[in-house]
């Protein structure tokens, strides 16, 4: 359903209340959400008295001194019955009471139902009074919006056709289940990362993104860092101009103009700008919770996505003024990414499952009905169920359904076997095809990995394999491409897991992960970022760099926050850039250090060294760029010194 028309006479101006305006999300067909209260909101002249009448309440209200207004109807009855809304003059038909969602992400949730056979079949049966949608165009902004050109509709073939078939078959099954009329939201973009959906200051509520949102809030007009940039720039010129005026009168060469500091584009990429053109205008407009299916731009890096989802959700329950948000989201499904690492993407996996932890939060784990050569999988109602499982056992009161499928809870060596204890099994753990559970693996200290025999015990999963006698470690799913067959018996999926990843057993906590750092040469081009965030991302805001002084060697020193005892630091470098001989140190007070260990890399080769040493105590953790390569890989200058990342462990 592409809202490319939609009715302009619902916010025209009569005569009579000539200034009174409601947002464009105010529409016939529009869904008012049940049992909370409803803002209604919109625009009149300074002080104009505004009153809003809807079943059979009236509430009454004067706009500010900047035109605008706003009321809260009282928590509201679901009704299937079409009532009207009124606004000083404007007057909204067909208005149903009861439970609405917002449908957002990437190209997965904005999937048509038009685009795939399964759900192509069900469109001449897509007659649903009850059901409403409204799709969010797709429109990109610097600084938050207050409008956006949408319209609501019935569910019927012709409405549906170019709806999201996720957010369809999702508002469908609530429908049917709750015998109330369900409204969908749907604000989706293809392609597009989490960073454009959030606001600047959910990024704030993260401490590990502060600087990226300090870097980003000085490059995006309509806030005070990025005037404060601007006008010193304004003033560097205009001292350039006298220096220039100076030089040519006394004929010397002009010096070079001042850069211009960066302003960010506008468009789907750029921080903030989906969240300021395509949810900013719902703002605060009432509904019960979001769907999210998301992630495939951003599966390269790692654990930083849980930080990103944390702020998301600061950014919207902020907003929405619902700190209690629901949001339940999809764990992407496998696919084969290239010529990527085949680990990349279980690592992502485990960042996804790290959300859980945010209260409130739902995932639904679809690795059984990927499709490996498509990254768009077809079974889109089946992901909707899934979703729709947490909805009704979280919000609706079906205490008896388990949303979640089988979860690694645990393992225990015994033997020459390891026993992995799952909860959520429901019913009690099963393969889905009736065939040996496939894609468990089990290794030794060694950490060579092997297939093992699996066979369900209760719980657990009993593991073995005869070339690993002494087995330590076990693994699930642990790849890109891993479509496997481990179910519970209510037909959920289990979700891939590594026991000793990401803290492993045999090494202990990252000490390193999180610290701050301080650089001899800080990089100003936006690099100076994710030297300790548990990415190994080759792009800002996940790898760092040096300035590109051409002065070596130079250094960056880590912050361990407490003198502590470790002996292996793992030290990570991109394919891009020409870092050479590194070399590491340790120091109590941060003055005195002393070298524990040296590596060359290979030039335009991702890689990690581990260097390991006697116990050695340690407040600072320097890392020393002592040389570069002459040569180039990739398109930067050989004076940058890269690192993706710095882990500091004391191993067992």
């Amino acid at each position: 359903m592409k809202p490319l028309i939609f009715c302009v006479c619902l916010t025209a101006l009569t005569a009579a209340h000539a200034a009174v305006q409601m947002p464009s999300v105010f529409t016939d067909h529009m869904v008012l959400q049940r049992d909370l209260p409803v803002p209604v909101w919109g625009k009149a002249a300074p002080g104009e008295e505004v009153t809003v009448e809807f079943a059979g309440q009236k509430k009454s209200t004067k706009a500010d001194a900047a035109g605008t207004w706003m009321v809260k109807l009282d928590p509201l009855k679901a009704n299937a019955e079409p009532q009207v809304l009124k606004a000083g003059g404007v007057t909204i038909q067909d208005v149903l009471v009861g439970e609405v969602w917002l449908a957002s992400g990437q190209s997965n949730m904005e999937w048509e139902m038009r685009m795939k056979p399964d759900s192509t079949a069900d469109i001449p049966k897509a007659d649903h009074p009850n059901l409403r949608l409204i799709e969010i165009p797709k429109i990109v902004a610097l600084t938050p919006q207050d409008q956006v050109p949408a319209a609501w509709a019935r569910c019927t073939p012709e409405s549906v056709a170019t709806f999201s078939a996720i957010g369809y078959y999702f508002g469908l099954r609530l429908q049917e289940e709750l015998k109330v009329p369900v409204g969908v939201i749907l604000s989706a973009w293809g392609g597009t990362r989490i960073e454009p959906w959030t606001s600047i200051e959910g990024f704030d509520a993260v401490p590990s993104l502060g600087e990226f949102a300090k870097d980003t809030r000085s490059k995006l007009p309509g806030n005070d860092a990025y005037r404060a940039a601007q006008e010193k720039h304004l003033g560097d010129i205009e001292a350039w101009s006298k220096t220039a005026r100076t030089a040519l009168s006394q004929k010397q060469a002009v010096p070079p103009q001042p850069a211009q500091p960066t302003t960010l584009p506008a468009n789907q990429v750029t921080p903030t700008s989906l969240y300021n053109a395509m949810i900013h205008p719902l703002v605060p407009y009432a509904f019960r919770g979001a769907i999210w299916y998301q992630g495939e731009s951003n599966h390269n890096e790692g654990f930083v996505y849980t930080d990103k989802t944390k702020a998301l959700l600061a950014s919207w329950r902020s907003v929405f003024q619902q700190p209690d948000l629901p949001f339940y989201f999809v764990q992407i499904a496998p696919w084969q990414y290239g010529a990527e690492d085949v680990e990349i993407l279980p690592q992502f996996w485990q960042a996804q499952r790290e959300c859980l932890k945010i209260p409130h939060t739902g995932m639904a784990t679809i690795s059984d009905i990927g499709e490996v050569g498509d990254i768009h999988p077809a079974h889109k109602k089946e992901v909707a169920r899934r979703l729709s499982l947490w909805a009704l056992a979280k919000d609706y009161g079906h205490t008896e359904i388990d949303p979640n499928g089988p979860l690694y809870a645990s393992h225990a060596v015994e033997g020459a076997a390891i026993r992995v204890k799952f909860e959520h099994t429901g019913g009690g753990l099963a393969s889905r095809d009736g065939k040996p559970l496939t894609h468990f693996e089990i290794a030794g200290k060694d950490g060579t990995f092997h297939t093992a025999e699996a066979r369900i015990e209760g719980d657990s999963v009993v593991l073995t394999a005869a070339a690993v006698p002494q087995p330590r470690r076990a693994r699930f799913a642990w790849s890109k491409v891993a479509i496997h067959n481990l179910m519970n018996k209510e037909g959920l999926t289990a979700t891939a897991f590594n026991t000793h990843w990401p803290v492993d057993p045999d090494m202990g906590d990252n000490l390193a992960r999180g610290c701050t750092w301080e650089s001899s040469d800080k990089n100003t081009y936006g690099w100076d970022t994710g030297l300790t965030d548990g990415s190994v991302l080759e792009v800002p805001p996940n790898c760092y760099a040096t300035s590109d002084s051409p002065k070596f060697p130079k250094h960056v020193t880590i912050d361990l926050k407490k003198a502590q005892a470790i002996n292996l630091v793992r030290v990570s470098a991109p394919s891009v850039g020409s870092t050479k001989t590194v070399s590491v140190s340790v120091s109590t007070d941060g003055k005195t250090f002393r070298e524990v260990g040296k590596h060359t890399f290979t030039l335009g080769k991702a890689e990690t060294a581990g260097l390991t040493f006697p116990d050695a105590e340690a407040r600072y953790l320097r890392i020393t760029y002592v040389d570069r390569y002459d040569q180039l890989a990739g398109q930067f200058p050989n004076t940058f010194a890269f690192t993706t990342e710095v882990e500091a462990y004391r191993t067992k």
